[in-house]
């Protein structure tokens, strides 16, 4: 019921929003598990590649132990090896000892032979300290601190991987510097939300060419119905009856059902024409029976008058006859008196 309160283009709207918000959820997700990944990806290969170039050490030692070269001759060749073996561009080794002092450092060849254990970075941290003790206790590790990029002054974060080459006493060294995974995260995550943008107006141009498919029809159909209920009925109206989704079936029932109901409207009218011709030709005939009647009731009268005048004629001739008798039977009385007086004077 709550989505009842909302119009359909809006909560196709809500859709895509959701859908974003899930999507960047899961983007952020993904994008931090690559973070993790990048940085354990780049400690594992500055671990593999410490490891695979402490072999060069071994391969000068062994050189050493068979005789051909001397300890000096072969740490120095080692160590020459070693300064110029480059990885990614100008990530680069360093050699140190147990002291700590360091043997070799091709990016800052100040550092060589110099006392490190009272080296800190700028957050205090004595890493070369921490270097000989992991070493000492794992013999290889990984170490967090700031150091200068090669060619610059401010320190980085950095990670670094040492190994003990326990036969000279040496810590071969390399690290991998945090802002530069963090580059290549930006890098990344830049793409990713580059594609999501990119999903988000295919979706959105989607969303808005399905809203106004839906919409534009619907609000039609409603338009119609109203004006059918409310309005002036125009039933000659029709609505577009393209296509193969439901709207389409809404809009070629309600042409058939204003089909039906403008036959039922003209069948209507025709009765309604053939009940006012019926009311004319009653009228008609209820005027023609009104002066009828009058013209009887007329002649009604007239009789009647005609009947009151016989019935007074009647009426006198009644008396006149009544006087008339009445002199008779005087006349006959005196007659007979008369007769009776001639025949008492015989």
């Amino acid at each position: 019921m709550l989505f009842r309160n909302l119009s359909i283009s809006l909560r196709l709207w809500l859709i895509l929003a959701l859908s974003l918000i899930l999507l960047l959820a899961m983007g952020s997700l993904l994008l931090l598990q690559l973070n993790s990944q990048l940085h354990a990806g780049k400690v594992e290969m500055t671990r593999n590649l410490v490891a695979s170039t402490s072999g060069v050490l071994g391969h000068y030692h062994q050189l050493e132990r068979d005789g051909e070269l001397t300890r000096e001759q072969a740490q120095q060749a080692a160590m020459e090896q070693v300064r110029g073996l480059r990885y990614a561009g100008q990530e680069y080794y360093w050699i140190n000892d147990m002291q700590p002092r360091m043997i070799m450092h091709p990016t800052n060849p100040a550092l060589e032979g110099e006392d490190l254990s009272g080296y800190r970075d700028p957050d205090g941290k004595a890493l070369f300290n921490e270097m000989v003790a992991v070493a000492r206790r794992s013999g290889a590790g990984l170490v967090e601190y700031r150091w200068p990029k090669p060619g610059a002054t401010d320190p980085v974060e950095k990670v670094s991987y040492v190994q003990l080459f326990e036969p000279w006493g040496w810590i071969l060294g390399s690290g991998v510097y945090i802002d530069d995974i963090r580059a290549l995260f930006r890098q990344q995550a830049l793409q990713a939300l580059g594609l999501v943008v990119v999903v988000a107006l295919m979706l959105a141009l989607l969303v808005g060419l399905i809203g106004r498919s839906i919409n534009r029809p619907l609000t039609a159909t409603v338009h119609a119905l109203a004006d059918i209920a409310e309005g002036e009925g125009d039933l000659t109206h029709r609505l577009d009856a393209h296509g193969q989704d439901e709207l389409a079936g809404l809009a070629r029932h309600f042409n058939a059902f204003t089909d039906k109901l403008a036959a039922l409207v003209r069948r209507l009218l025709g009765s309604a024409q053939s009940l006012d011709t019926a009311a004319v030709d009653l009228v008609d005939m209820a005027t023609r029976t009104q002066r009828h009647s009058a013209e009887q009731s007329q002649q009604m009268e007239q009789v009647a008058t005609a009947v009151n005048e016989v019935s007074y004629a009647v009426q006198d001739v009644a008396k006149h006859a009544e006087e008339a008798a009445s002199q008779v039977r005087v006349a006959d009385s005196a007659a007979r008196a008369g007769q009776t007086s001639v025949h008492e004077g015989v």
